[in-house]
């Protein structure tokens, strides 16, 4: 805000910096003919000020509602098209648009975020590539990020930690001592794989639990009889979606669930409780996790949460949902 309390404006952003309209303009919206140091000092003097132009170098006469942009990786993944209709309805009590698009299939992935942000007042991404988006003030949210992101944008974290003990603590209840993690072979499903097969370790003798890649949508009938070899009791699935595919598979070639084999899951999406038997799994609160990335996006629109930092800070924990699976 500027000093006199009232919203900054580009005037006043071009005043601090020492330099034209244009140049603000020009900063704002990574355009060429003007030096690296004066972008900047441009983008510094934004930031001081909390300026947030009006769909940034759109020229818009009238202001409109305002725009939440939302990055994800497909909309054909459940969880993302959950999250997506859950982000809709935080934001319709604030009268709020919603512009939705996928990075995956992009030609440029890591630009998709970039593009999307000359459109829109604010953006949240999931697990998308936001570093360096030259917004002016632009509130920018990662869903699922981490501590260490809190630095250069707002962050709502989603730890499973806790989840994951009590799931481990499930299943050595239920007799379990040979899980296997099943993984869909990306960079982004790695981590949350070695994480939960770390969180079983305990209940295998030797300590450590195999994770094994197995394709998102086919072929699990064929991978079965390698992923029990050895006696394992329990596949533990990267997510939900893979889960229910792996029960079907399962069922197909004669296997009890969970009398000869437990499965669980992960997000605790709605499909997992139209099986049978109903899948356990380690479920997150969509509709939280939404209110509160929409609600920490509003707070930064009006200036009362700051862009970055610990204030920007949110978290929703996973919590273990024991189903019939199991």
């Amino acid at each position: 805000m500027s000093r006199e309390g009232r919203r900054a404006t580009i005037i006043d952003v071009a005043a601090r910096a020492g330099v034209s309209r244009q140049t603000v303009s020009r900063a704002l919206n990574d355009m060429p003919g003007i030096s690296a140091e004066t972008r900047d000092r441009v983008l510094g003097a934004a930031k001081e000020l909390n300026y947030r132009p009006s769909r940034f170098g759109r020229g818009l006469v009238e202001q409109g509602p305002t725009t939440l942009g939302l990055v994800v990786g497909s909309l054909s993944n459940s969880y993302y098209a959950e999250l997506g209709a859950a982000v809709v309805r935080a934001c319709a009590p604030y009268g709020w648009n919603v512009v939705l698009a996928e990075a995956d299939d992009a030609p440029q992935p890591e630009q998709v975020a970039a593009d999307l942000s000359r459109r829109v007042d604010a953006l949240v991404g999931y697990g998308v590539a936001t570093a360096g988006i030259r917004g002016g003030g632009m509130p920018i949210v990662q869903v699922d990020g981490t501590p260490e992101q809190i630095a250069d944008a707002g962050v709502v974290e989603l730890p499973r930690v806790h989840a994951m003990a009590d799931l481990a603590a499930h299943l050595r209840e239920r007799g379990a001592r040979r899980p296997v993690v099943l993984d869909l072979g990306t960079g982004q499903t790695a981590e949350r794989s070695i994480a939960l097969a770390g969180a079983l370790s305990a209940l295998v003798e030797g300590g450590e639990v195999p994770v094994r890649t197995v394709p998102a949508r086919e072929g699990h009938e064929e991978a079965l009889p390698e992923l029990l070899a050895g006696g394992t009791d329990v596949l533990v699935a990267f997510n939900d979606e893979l889960a229910v595919r792996m029960m079907r598979a399962l069922r197909r070639r004669g296997v009890a669930v969970p009398e000869q084999v437990r499965v669980t899951g992960v997000d605790g999406l709605e499909l997992s409780t139209l099986v049978t038997p109903e899948l356990t799994t380690l479920a997150l609160d969509i509709d939280r996790v939404a209110q509160e990335t929409v609600a920490l996006v509003a707070g930064m629109l009006e200036g009362s949460v700051p862009l970055s930092g610990e204030e920007a800070h949110r978290r929703v924990d996973y919590r273990l949902v024991v189903r019939d699976s199991t």
